[in-house]
């Protein structure tokens, strides 16, 4: 995991667009592969994608909303680049957060990577408003950010598995 999120952070980096720490903590995944909340697709044995999908997030959206799902840390390998694996993803988050009752996917994104807003837009997520906040991670590194949030309604997605 700790791979594939460096490596989506530096590819967009590379293209003049801040969006992920570096390396994430070990700790920081762990966590989240530890609460169920870390999925992954494999392909031929090799993990090629990811994303961590939470049932609440009040730090970007607020007091817990039962009627949402949030996606966090969405990422594909760039040799897996342009098969729709994020968009197939997405849809199946949707289907997750279906399966709860729930009604809607949420996801947030830093305000000034506007090539990541394009593709949630193009995901059918609307942006809904702006976010900031600073982070504080264990070895003292501050993290300062705006993000825009991004919501969608969850559909069936047909032939997604």
């Amino acid at each position: 995991m700790l791979e594939i999120l460096a490596e989506a952070a530096a590819w967009m980096r590379g293209r003049g667009h801040e969006n992920w720490p570096d390396r994430f903590p070990r700790h920081f995944i762990e966590s989240h592969a530890t609460a169920d909340e870390l999925h992954v697709v494999e392909i031929d044995g090799s993990i090629v994608a990811t994303l961590t999908l939470q049932w609440s997030d009040a730090r970007f959206w607020g007091e817990t909303d039962p009627e949402a799902g949030y996606v966090h840390r969405l990422a594909v390998r760039r040799h897996h680049a342009g098969q729709r694996l994020g968009y197939r993803l997405l849809d199946w988050a949707g289907e997750q957060v279906l399966a709860r009752g729930r009604e809607l996917l949420r996801l947030d994104v830093l305000s000034t990577n506007a090539p990541l807003r394009e593709y949630y837009e193009r995901a059918g997520f609307a942006y809904r408003r702006d976010v900031e906040g600073e982070e504080l991670w264990r070895d003292g590194t501050r993290w300062s950010w705006r993000t825009s949030l991004y919501e969608r309604p969850c559909r069936r997605a047909a032939g997604v598995t």
